[in-house]
């Protein structure tokens, strides 16, 4: 009688203490920027004394868009279990062993991607079961700008390249702070890492002489990023004409090397004669003295 009865008590303690297993985040919200790292944790209620062998972690990312589920990192009963893991995660993501027994699964992942960002699911089994949803948000800030000055015919063309994410606007300015940005030329690519490669153009002709800056606004990130750059009469010198300077200033070094190579070549060669004519003159002294002996002389 009472056997039936106390299998139905322990069912439902059973259900009370699953139901009193909650899973918390610690922030429901990440942001990491592109090339470095980020953490991401919930926690979950552990009690003395911690059994690890009753702990089971499981880590997925859901995609902002489609329905593709990725196993980012998994521990099944105490034991980590790589082999169901998502390949783009492999040696890029990792749980920190010592901060489960406090009842904290940190999710630690590096050469964070633009492609990482989504929605992170936290599932945890131990007294119970419970899950959570963390957002990562990944951005990239354009750090760096490439000014370059290149002369093309009469114009001189000042460009500005840079890359990062989410898409910048980038506008142009003088030293007068002259909006300049209907004038220019932009465009963008997206690279492999999903990154924004934007190359910005702005023809100045030759009068316009000044000081000219770009500026990438990143409006999600509420950045902005310039580089600055002098226009002077210098750039717009003829090349033809710089080129016959530098002949002009060559030339007459050339000449100065080839007349010594020509003094060098005619010493040399009259040194060499000097050499060949006094073996031979003292050949022709023995053969004359030779024919003085034997020359017999009359009486």
């Amino acid at each position: 009688m009472f056997g039936p009865l106390l299998v139905v008590l322990v069912q439902i303690q059973l259900h009370l203490v699953s139901a009193l297993f909650t899973v918390e985040v610690l922030q429901p919200r990440y942001f990491a920027e592109h090339g470095g790292t980020v953490t991401m944790g919930c926690r979950f209620p552990v009690h003395d004394p911690f059994n690890l062998t009753n702990l089971s972690v499981l880590w997925q990312r859901k995609p902002s868009q489609g329905n593709e589920v990725k196993e980012v990192y998994k521990l099944s009963k105490g034991q980590e279990d790589l082999r169901q893991q998502h390949a783009d995660y492999q040696d890029r993501a990792r749980v920190a062993p010592s901060e489960l027994k406090i009842g904290l699964s940190m999710l630690c992942l590096n050469n964070v991607k633009i492609a990482d960002s989504g929605i992170y699911v936290c599932l945890v089994h131990y007294e119970g079961s419970d899950l959570k949803y963390i957002y990562l948000d990944v951005k990239a800030p354009y750090k760096r700008i490439h000014f370059q000055k290149r002369k093309e015919k009469t114009e001189l063309n000042l460009t500005c390249q840079s890359q990062g994410y989410p898409l910048a606007e980038v506008s142009w300015q003088n030293e007068k702070s002259t909006n300049l940005s209907k004038f220019a030329f932009t465009t963008h690519q997206m690279t492999e890492d999903g990154l924004f490669n934007i190359t910005s153009t702005l023809r100045v002709k030759p009068r316009n002489h000044g000081n000219y800056s770009c500026v990438f606004w990143n409006r999600e990130l509420n950045e902005n990023t310039s580089a600055h750059g002098a226009v002077s009469s210098l750039d717009f010198a003829n090349k033809s004409n710089t080129e016959k300077k530098s002949l002009t200033v060559m030339v007459p070094i050339c000449l100065l090397l080839l007349l010594v190579l020509i003094i060098f070549a005619f010493m040399k060669l009259r040194r060499k004669q000097f050499t060949n004519y006094y073996p031979q003159k003292e050949e022709d002294l023995d053969l004359q003295t030779k024919n003085l002996n034997a020359a017999t002389i009359p009486d």
